[in-house]
This record gives structure tokens, sequence and C-alpha cells, in this order.
């Protein structure tokens, strides 16, 4: 406790220019809050403005085209993949497919979406479905691998027996 005969803000001022860290008392020795406008933040700043959208040039334009239109060439001139067309199918239909080759042991052609947003026909041989996943046995690369029920695009039996 001090008492001093100076302004209480000045004395509070010295004290914690020393680096001590006052508080005012009232007479009753409750605390006071000379400053109730303080703010723990600064003001905010009104947002810049976006800067002007600039229009890239010409020559980066064309080479982006010319990539596009390479892809495309590569993509045309893929060789088709073998195997029946698979029509989009709804994940209730794929389920229903996949479990009715699960239970006869056939196998099916499936349409998957890989991780990288390719798109590659599979002949599998289901193995559990459940889930949402279905574990089966790819045979064009001889092992069991996962496939997730939204990513397959379609289904279809395939024609040679199991």
């Amino acid at each position: 406790m001090l008492a001093a005969q100076a302004d209480p803000a000045t004395v509070l001022k010295v004290l914690r220019d020393l680096g001590l860290a006052p508080a005012a008392e009232s007479p009753d020795g409750d605390l006071v809050v000379r400053r109730p406008d303080a703010r723990r933040t600064p003001p905010r700043r009104p947002p810049q403005p976006a800067p002007a959208r600039q229009v890239p040039p010409d020559a980066l334009l064309d080479a982006v085209v010319r990539g596009v239109r390479t892809g495309q060439r590569a993509a045309d001139e893929t060789p088709a993949p073998t195997g029946p067309r698979l029509a989009a199918t709804d994940p209730a239909v794929t389920l229903a497919t996949l479990r009715d080759a699960l239970v006869g042991r056939q196998r099916v052609w499936i349409g998957y979406v890989d991780a990288g947003g390719r798109t590659e026909r599979r002949v599998v041989e289901p193995l559990s479905v459940e889930g949402g996943r279905v574990t089966a046995f790819d045979h064009g690369l001889d092992e069991v691998r996962d496939f997730s029920v939204h990513r397959i695009t379609g289904v279809a039996p395939a024609d040679e027996p199991a």
C-alpha cells in the first residue's frame, strides 16, 4: 500500500515506469479502473482495395493452349481400353452388382477414378463388399485391392468365365 499527495494517475505512471504493476484502490479498498475506454487491440484499419486484375501475357496464354492441345492429342492417340462400355451406375446399382458378383464368384469390369482423377478400367473379382468399400482381386495387377464405392463409375459383368 502506498499513500501519496500526488495525483493518482501520476503515481501509477511513475511506478509503472519503474517496472512495477500497481493498481489503484478506492478508500474502501475496491479496485479502481480509470480507463474504461482502453482497448486490448488497436483499432482495425479498413481493408486495402484489391489490386487491379492483370491479364497474363499472350506468350503465356499461347503456351497454356499448346499444352492443353498436346495433352488432348496424347489422350486421343491412347488406345481405347478393352472390355464393354461401362454405363454410369448409381452407388445402389453398383453395390447390388458387386454383391451379386461376390455371391456368384464372378469377375466384373469396373470403371474407377483414382486419387489423381484418372478413370481406369479393371477386371476384378469381389472378395468382400461392406462399409462403402470393395475388396477385390484385381486380375490386371494380380493383387488384392480395396476400392471405394463412391469412386466406381460403372460396373458390368466380365465376358470370360471365372
